[in-house]
């Protein structure tokens, strides 16, 4: 998988989350302000933290409090905890030690943030652990790294092949986000999703088909995939058909189904147009090319009755 692959897949992923969640985000034109208006102290705030260097949109706060201390700027903490090992370590204990939930959540973010070999080696411990939290937030701290290191890709499948809770099973696969790697270490992750791409439960089932569909272009994803388009869930269709758009799977039954979704009035309205809009990358008869048309027409119109 290539980067421009995996870039297509998590833009298709959004929309996929949008249909689903039947998501919508409303245009709006900006406020023209007046030659002596002022800018909020907020966006003020937010400008002079991008002059300073700052990326803008960061997911992580802008100062840590570390449960009734003073504040203390995060940026300044990352940099000090990834260049001083001893205050690092220091970080990890306090971790260990916290029992607030504040500024264990706080501490959380510092070292998802930190990352690097020691902070990988504490998450795995800490995912190894039989009480909960641990776990969790082992995972948690997991997540910061790439699926081609081996030690996160097996501790994730590992947790898997346990079973138990399907929301539990559900985050875990969302976990799988796509790497490169070779075929012989992807196999592992692409026989687990195919086989909770069957799973009774929907959430996990449309979780896996998705996740699959950016490990796996063979003819048992493609088979799947199909399943998945007919499934009597919507998230479970919704995950197939984005999983079908951001994939090199192109077949002539894949783009049938899609055709019978776009073109059938009982389907909703946002299978109809997430199928159109996956639709856009097969080749078309001219009969095919008809339909597609009438499709994006009541998908346009059913975009506009929404706005």
């Amino acid at each position: 998988m290539n980067f421009k692959h995996a870039l297509s897949i998590a833009v298709v992923s959004a929309v996929a989350g949008a249909f689903a969640g039947g998501a919508y985000v409303a245009h709006r034109a900006p406020a023209v302000p007046t030659r002596d208006a002022k800018p909020p102290a907020a966006e003020t705030d937010a400008n002079a933290h991008r002059a300073n260097g700052a990326q803008p949109h960061s997911p992580y706060p802008d100062y840590l409090s570390l449960g009734g201390d003073a504040p203390v700027s995060f940026e300044s903490l990352r940099q000090r905890a990834s260049r001083d090992p001893a205050f690092l370590q220091s970080l990890l204990q306090r971790f260990r030690n916290e029992t607030d939930p504040a500024a264990r959540g706080e501490l959380l973010s510092l070292l998802n943030a930190v990352s690097g070999e020691e902070v990988l080696r504490f998450a795995l411990s800490l995912s190894a652990s039989t009480r909960a939290q641990d776990e969790r937030d082992g995972l948690a701290l997991l997540s910061a790294y790439s699926m081609d290191r081996a030690e996160v890709r097996q501790t994730l499948l590992a947790k898997l092949e346990q079973g138990g809770d399907p929301q539990r099973r559900t985050e875990l696969v969302a976990m799988l986000t796509p790497a490169t790697l070779p075929s012989e270490d992807a196999a592992p992750v692409v026989a687990q999703l195919a086989a909770l791409a069957r799973d009774p439960d929907p959430a996990l089932r449309a979780q896996a088909v998705l996740q699959l569909a950016q490990w796996d272009d063979s003819e048992q994803t493609e088979d799947l995939l199909h399943r998945a388009i007919l499934d009597s869930s919507a998230p479970v269709r919704a995950s197939a058909i984005a999983g079908v758009q951001g994939s090199r799977l192109r077949s002539d039954r894949l783009k049938e189904a899609l055709l019978d979704i776009a073109a059938d009035p009982a389907s909703s309205a946002a299978d109809r147009g997430a199928a159109t809009f996956a639709l856009q990358d097969f080749r078309l008869n001219r009969a095919e090319y008809g339909i597609w048309r009438r499709a994006q027409a009541q998908a346009d119109a059913d975009s506009g009755e929404g706005g």
